[in-house]
C-alpha cells in the first residue's frame, strides 16, 4: 500500500473515532432528553442540534465495520432512531439498544487502548 493511501485511510479512521466519541457523549444527552419529562427550552435547543448531527452524517454502516472491525455506526444509527420515535410502548427497546451501543463503545475503547501501547 502506498504511503498517501495509509495516510487516506489513518484520515478516515480517525475521523470514524471521533464521531463514535461524539456519538459516546450525545446520545446519553439525547436519552435524557427524549424522556417523558417536562423539558426546559434549552433541552430542546439541545435537541434540535443532536438532531442536526444525526440526520446530516450520512455514512454507510459498512464502513466502521471495514474501518474500525466493528458494527458501531449501525449501532449509533439504531440507537439514535430508537430515541426519537421513542414512546412508552418501546422504552425498554430503548435503553436495550443505548446498552448496546455503549457496550460495544467500552469494547472500541479497549482496542484502541491496547493500539496506542503497541
Amino acid at each position: 500500500m502506498e504511503a498517501k493511501n495509509i495516510k487516506s485511510l489513518n484520515s478516515a479512521v480517525y475521523v470514524m473515532r471521533h464521531f463514535v466519541e461524539l456519538s459516546a457523549r450525545l446520545l446519553p444527552i439525547y436519552e435524557k432528553i427524549t424522556r417523558n419529562e417536562p423539558h426546559s427550552v434549552h433541552s430542546e435547543e439541545d435537541k434540535k442540534k443532536i438532531d442536526i448531527v444525526y440526520e446530516t452524517y450520512n455514512v454507510n454502516p459498512r464502513t466502521s465495520e471495514f474501518l474500525l472491525g466493528s458494527n458501531i455506526v449501525a449501532l449509533i444509527k439504531k440507537t439514535y432512531d430508537v430515541l426519537k420515535n421513542r414512546s412508552q410502548q418501546n422504552e425498554k427497546l430503548a435503553q436495550e439498544q443505548l446498552e448496546a451501543f455503549q457496550e460495544e463503545y467500552a469494547k472500541l475503547k479497549q482496542d484502541w487502548y491496547i493500539t496506542l501501547m503497541n
